[in-house]
């Protein structure tokens, strides 16, 4: 065989390959590392989209269609993610199952948390599911999926104790933010959230759900907030250029980055942000 037609040949013998879907890229380095290249990972939504107010394309219903695994985060994020998991029917891998979850009220109705992925703790969950997800739809594979799953413990372990030695010792312990998003993160590590109204992403704070959290801010003695990086929030700029709060950005969304595109790089790199913030030895 010619070494042409192997390089002819090769691009087709990939691109025909089978696959596993991602509903959102915070999950996906965790299946990634599971599969060891015995599947091509691929996220289904772009990283930036907005998970509450998302429309599927007809592309990405069709290769919803052709996944071998889809891994939603069975919360679910918004209407878009409830269509995923009937699209999928039993190809689909919820990673919430099981684990504790938190309510909290975003659009005036209860609903759970979805932001798992800020914890470092909650994702060893996310990580059992997802390996039990790969074994059921691919037993064959479970001899690598039992030998990535122990290295990815050990990594999600060692950064869950990062995050507990960073907040042993904080001048402050209350997150104050603009999306209650860190609802996990202050309960896994002994902190306390502390966020504006009834957190609504797209919708408006009224002048008393502002005045009572400005009034909360100084019986703490706190004169900065966390807001999402790679979002606008009118919110947050309102709090810096009127009332002279400090705003920190936290990559909430595990946005892929030149120098941090890893989960376990960004999530480093919201620790050290956290830290400052709290003002933690």
């Amino acid at each position: 065989m010619s070494s042409l037609f192997i390089l002819l040949v090769l691009p087709l013998i990939a691109f025909g390959s089978e696959f596993v879907l991602v509903s959102v890229y915070p999950f996906y380095d965790v299946v990634r590392e599971l599969s060891g290249g015995r599947f091509r990972v691929e996220v289904l939504i772009p990283p930036r989209a907005d998970y509450h107010l998302y429309e599927l394309s007809s592309r990405e219903v069709i290769k919803l269609s052709k996944a071998k695994v889809v891994f939603v985060s069975g919360i679910p994020l918004g209407g878009w993610e409830e269509k995923v998991e009937k699209i999928a029917g039993d190809r689909a891998v919820p990673l919430a199952k099981n684990l504790k979850l938190r309510r909290y009220d975003g659009h005036g109705e209860a609903r759970y948390d979805p932001h798992l992925w800020l914890s470092p703790k909650r994702m060893l969950g996310v990580a059992r599911n997802a390996y039990e997800g790969l074994v059921k739809h691919d037993p064959e594979g479970k001899e690598l999926y039992n030998e990535n799953f122990a290295k990815l413990l050990s990594k999600l372990k060692s950064l869950d104790r990062e995050f507990e030695r960073a907040f042993k010792n904080c001048r402050y312990r209350v997150l104050p933010v603009v999306h209650p998003a860190l609802s996990y993160l202050a309960e896994d590590y002994g902190l306390n959230q502390l966020s504006i109204g009834r957190g609504g992403v797209h919708g408006g704070v009224s002048p008393r759900e502002l005045a009572s959290f400005l009034k909360n801010m100084r019986k703490l003695g706190i004169d900065f907030v966390f807001s999402v990086y790679g979002s606008r929030s009118k919110v947050a700029d309102v709090l810096e250029k009127e009332y002279g709060l400090r705003v920190y950005r936290l990559n909430v969304k595990i946005i892929p980055l030149p120098h941090r595109r890893d989960y376990f790089s960004i999530m480093r790199y919201n620790l050290k942000v956290l830290r400052e913030a709290l003002e933690c030895m």
